[in-house]
């Protein structure tokens, strides 16, 4: 095989003279001997600092990245795969399917060639319905690989166990988490309603100079999540967390807080008089809401509406989309300031 060699020293200029040129080899990988590295070559052709013969040796291999095209080539027709959405939704190591109904008859296959195509994904399971009741929990079924539903999600410096269908989890919300936590000033106090596993709690406390943050959380096993999580990331001396609905318990709570997040994008806006009344003055609030986007105006007028009745204007200080949660329907931040 034809190779251009040059001492080591020259190694990368003459890579580089190489790939300008679009005579190096790709199929191959370079081969190294003594001071001297020979690089495959298609053409005899003369290169700068390096000399091109006919070697007596075969170069090694050079592995071909799979691509998902690749392990469904066959399986799948064109206008299938097609149909497959460009992304999907990973947990620690379970990746969660989202395949129309057109290729429901080949989920395990498809399940498979991901399995497959992402190596740090141990196994792969499908939604049998969507976010609902109290909790916003979901069901999912095992397609593909290891039969497990609980994994450790890693995200902004933390560590998370979460359970597919214990709890609600969004991992598309790891830059909105970080966003929150960034805005966070010295010695401020946070209260973080339906705080789940902690997620909000453990990015915040871990990526900001917050001085303790407060989570409220009506799921009872979400709320044991949290604990062993908090623990887990040696966080107790900045987050303390609560058990119960936020209805009742967060009347109790004998402070106010600089900064409230309210990450129920439901019907976060019902909980919205209940947060204003402990908040302090120029606190600021970050509201959730699936809208579309011709809601987004009417929405704002009714977050302006329920402080004016509930006697604690606030400023809407921006509105953030923090993702799309299906066709011309976003999740949404309202940024608030308490006046």
């Amino acid at each position: 095989m034809l190779a251009a060699y040059t001492e080591l020293k020259n190694a990368q200029k003459v890579k580089e003279v190489l790939i300008k040129k679009k005579i190096l080899h790709t199929d191959y990988e370079p081969v190294k001997e003594l001071d001297r590295i020979y690089f495959p070559v298609t053409k005899r052709i003369p290169v700068a600092n390096a000399k091109v013969v006919d070697t007596k040796f075969s170069f090694p291999k050079r592995e071909m990245a799979v691509t998902l095209n690749d392990l469904l080539k066959g399986k799948l027709t064109a206008k299938e795969m097609a149909l497959i959405p460009k992304t999907q939704e990973i947990v620690g190591d379970i990746l969660i399917l989202e395949i129309p109904d057109e290729l429901q008859h080949k989920e395990k296959i498809i399940a498979e060639a991901y399995l497959a195509y992402h190596k740090t994904v141990a196994t792969v399971v499908k939604k049998t319905d969507m976010h609902s009741g109290v909790f916003r929990t979901r069901k999912v079924r095992i397609l593909a690989g290891k039969k497990k539903k609980e994994t450790v999600h890693r995200e902004n410096g933390v560590q998370m166990k979460i359970h597919l269908e214990k709890m609600y989890f969004s991992p598309r919300l790891a830059n909105e988490r970080l966003r929150i936590a960034k805005q966070i000033k010295k010695n401020e106090e946070v209260l973080v309603m339906f705080s789940g596993a902690g997620p909000y709690l453990l990015v915040i406390a871990r990526n900001s100079p917050v001085k303790k943050v407060c989570g409220i959380e009506i799921n009872v096993l979400a709320h044991q999540y949290a604990l062993e999580n908090i623990q887990f990331n040696h966080l107790e001396d900045k987050i303390v967390v609560h058990e119960g609905d936020v209805m009742t318990l967060l009347p109790q709570l004998r402070k106010k807080f600089d900064r409230i997040v309210m990450p129920l994008p439901k019907t976060g806006e019902d909980f919205l008089h209940l947060a204003l009344q402990k908040a302090k003055k120029g606190a600021i609030v970050h509201l959730y809401a699936f809208l579309h986007e011709n809601e987004v105006q009417p929405h704002k007028k009714k977050i302006k509406k329920i402080s004016t009745l509930s006697k604690h204007p606030v400023q809407i200080l921006r509105t953030v989309p923090c993702g799309q949660f299906s066709p011309g329907v976003h999740r949404y931040c309202f940024d608030l300031k308490v006046m």
